[in-house]
């Protein structure tokens, strides 16, 4: 499961929005997955903010990695990060990317190790930076592989379905510096081709691809949602199941949808 929970729960303000996270314990719950990858899990190790989201403890698993960027956001702050939740033993480290940073993990799994990569590039990092980026990552991977985050892009294989000038207007509203960039980046979709390129498969079947933000907490109009929190697998991974989870809570725990999969190794 991979979720971005928008600031770790918490207002602009760093105020914790317990509503949203009791919405999030409850889509997950229901779910009960083996990984939770979470992203823009905010104050889930030291900060300025002296607040901290033991999001272990708060999503039941035993086993946990947190791995913080530099900064974080439009104010530049220390509070952001990736983490990754596991219900299984693992091996995790944060490895250092030039835009924020990205957790990679090692599992046993009988008499296999899989690795899973957890990224959440920058919006406003073009898809030819993204590439640049995460090349030393991704062609430093082994097989069974597992990427996954919210990689702030599209895939070339939806952007027919997209209506780019309502996107644009979206964008604009809250973001009207960026929208042009981001817009391009999208109709461009570099950074996933690049991927599919590497060997890397979309864990998604065709018909379960959906829109993944935003959720009507930020957007009451229906269809301008794109797709752009993804689960990437080497080929000797088949994928059983794959899903958007739209249900009330996730309709207000956070601007992203979480997206699900279901894989045999």
């Amino acid at each position: 499961m991979v979720y971005n929970v928008e600031r770790g729960f918490h207002s602009r303000d760093h105020l914790l929005e317990q509503h949203r996270l009791e919405a999030a314990q409850r889509a997950v719950q229901v779910v009960n997955p083996d990984f939770l990858a979470i992203t823009e899990a905010c104050y889930g190790g030291p900060n300025s903010q002296n607040r901290i989201m033991n999001y272990a403890q708060l999503f039941g698993f035993p086993y946990h990695h947190f791995g913080p960027f530099p900064k974080f956001g439009p104010r530049k702050g220390d509070e952001g990060g990736n983490c990754l939740l596991s219900r299984l033993p693992m091996q995790a480290e944060t490895v250092q990317l030039p835009y924020k940073s990205a957790i990679r993990a090692k599992i046993t799994l009988e008499n296999k190790l899989l690795t899973i990569d957890v990224i959440h590039p920058s919006p406003t990092v073009t898809d030819a930076e993204k590439i640049k980026t995460h090349r030393s990552l991704i062609t430093s991977r082994q097989a069974p592989y597992i990427l996954a985050g919210d990689f702030n892009t599209v895939s070339p294989e939806d952007v027919s379905s997209y209506d780019f000038a309502q996107l644009a207007e979206d964008i604009k509203a809250y973001n009207p510096e960026k929208a042009e960039l981001i817009i391009k980046n999208w109709q461009d979709a570099q950074f996933v081709t690049w991927l599919l390129s590497q060997g890397l498969k979309d864990a998604f079947p065709q018909e379960a691809r959906e829109s993944t933000v935003p959720t009507r907490y930020t957007s009451k109009r229906e269809g301008s949602g794109v797709r752009m929190d993804f689960i990437f697998t080497s080929p000797d991974i088949t994928s059983i199941d794959g899903y958007v989870l739209k249900t009330v809570d996730t309709e207000i725990a956070s601007d992203h949808y979480p997206i699900v999969s279901k894989f045999y190794l």
